[in-house]
């Protein structure tokens, strides 16, 4: 009887050299990609009216108004968010300040991918394969969601506290380490109301595997951790501008009309954030069960479902607020690649994994709408030149960082009034008169980017327009507009 014939070993499968041109290919391209969002990120509107709340904050300004009282603005999240943005206010100009946030932005999603994916343990008796990580690292960052390379939200340091506080309790062996994981679990609630499913899964898990004795006790360090930033918050903010943006205001948010629309208006990415990690934990349900490193982004996936479908479902909702798939992916795709056998058909893994990173990186690159390779900054020059003219009388509802530099003054956004409107909470004329161009006679808005017509709404019947650059300049009818 002849032996068993052994497997013919495959020079390209184990091929550090054609697994890593590939990788090549896969990073150089997730470069550009990244690098145009960079130089997109100033042209963004949404970016204005939140980095313009985090620098006010710094020069002085209160970001958290009450019901009758101080600038409303867009800003509807914790503290922690305007914190990190803290050294935008650095900057010396408007567009100065935007591109030191772009670079925070990124530094926010890149930094905690990172450590996750060169961190997360992998199995003890698996020899990792050469750039599993890298290769993990770099298919996290071009599946990651677009809009959050583009847009500052608060959700993004939400979920980056929740990657790293999770990596944190996975390799905790000491009470001390299990306290700074809570501690960073529990910021991310800080961040944003709906991150309250991170800490819960925290609980769970150690429940599921260290005994529900373990499980109180980390409750216990996330309560603390909570009470402590909250009343650090109250202690530098104001304590009820605080409770009537975090709380007041949200109760009162109506919840989208036609709810089936907008989830089938989502659908492409509730396929892909619920659909598809549900898909993979019940194939290998196993596996998902019996190791830690795979329990507890699974849990994480779970738990932030909840409260991430209902915002969505609120007016207003996006696809940020569903921290499911992000929470998920980068441990599953670093385990997936860390913990494999080399041997049989899984030896060619690790070059499929980083031919997968290549193609998704290049369609990222060859299906963008436009790649932008300087910073995107002309309409802040074009905006700087008039509104020094205008010192006092134009008010941009969604630019506000330009009078912040200009004016030094902090104005009312549209977003902020917006808010307010749907969630029929009446402005006093007094409260309105209080945060707007003294002398106000123009309106500014940014041509090609729709707005909510509170602004427009403002406007005299015969209110007439006059472009310039990449601006429209509402006016009536005795306004000079300004020299082009």
């Amino acid at each position: 009887m002849r032996p068993p014939a052994e497997p013919r070993p495959s020079a390209l499968a184990d091929s550090h050299l054609a697994r890593g041109l590939v990788l090549g290919l896969a990073a150089a391209s997730a470069a550009i990609w990244l690098w145009s969002h960079t130089c997109m990120f100033p042209a963004m509107v949404w970016n204005d009216i939140r980095v313009a709340a985090a620098v006010a904050l710094a020069q002085g300004w209160s970001v958290y108004p009450t019901a009758d009282q101080g600038v409303i603005n867009t800003w509807t999240y914790g503290p922690l968010p305007l914190l990190y943005l803290w050294p935008a206010a650095w900057a010396a100009t408007a567009p100065g300040a935007l591109q030191i946030a772009s670079a925070l932005n990124l530094a926010l999603i890149l930094a905690p991918l990172a450590l996750v994916c060169f961190a997360w343990p992998a199995t003890a008796d698996s020899r990792v394969p050469a750039l599993a990580r890298p290769t993990a690292f770099i298919i996290c960052v071009v599946a990651w969601p677009e809009e959050f390379y583009a847009i500052y939200y608060a959700d993004s340091l939400a979920l980056a506290c929740g990657l790293l506080g999770n990596l944190l309790l996975l390799r905790a062996r000491t009470p001390s380490s299990l306290w700074l994981a809570a501690l960073v679990a529990t910021a991310a609630v800080a961040c944003k109301q709906t991150a309250l499913g991170i800490p819960l899964a925290q609980v769970i898990w150690l429940g599921l595997t260290a005994g529900w004795g373990s499980a109180g006790r980390h409750a216990g360090r996330c309560v603390v951790a909570g009470a402590v930033i909250a009343a650090l918050a109250v202690a530098f903010l104001d304590g009820a501008g605080l409770w009537f943006v975090l709380v007041d205001l949200p109760a009162n948010f109506r919840w989208f009309p036609e709810p089936l629309k907008r989830v089938g208006g989502v659908a492409p990415e509730l396929a892909l954030y619920l659909g598809l990690p549900a898909l993979v934990m019940a194939w290998q349900w196993r596996a998902f069960r019996s190791r830690p490193a795979l329990l507890l982004p699974a849990l994480a996936w779970a738990c932030t479902i909840p409260l991430g479908v209902l915002a969505l479902l609120k007016l207003g909702g996006r696809t940020n607020s569903l921290y499911s798939f992000p929470l998920w992916l980068p441990a599953v795709v670093t385990v997936l690649l860390t913990a494999i056998p080399a041997a049989g058909l899984r030896r060619w893994l690790p070059l499929a994994a980083a031919l997968v990173a290549a193609v998704l990186a290049c369609r990222r690159v060859i299906e963008a709408p436009r790649l932008p390779l300087r910073p995107q900054l002309a309409a802040y020059r074009e905006a700087e030149r008039f509104a020094t003219q205008l010192r006092g009388r134009v008010w941009f509802p969604f630019h506000p960082l330009i009078t912040l530099y200009g004016e030094q003054r902090y104005y009312h956004d549209e977003d902020g009034l917006f808010v307010r409107q749907t969630t029929r909470w009446k402005i006093s004329p007094a409260q309105a008169a209080a945060h707007l161009p003294p002398a106000m006679q123009l309106i500014a808005l940014r041509n090609g980017w729709s707005d909510w017509g509170v602004a427009r709404g403002m406007l005299p019947p015969n209110a007439r327009s006059t472009a310039v650059g990449d601006w429209t300049l509402w006016h009536g009818a005795a306004d000079n507009p300004p020299s082009r």
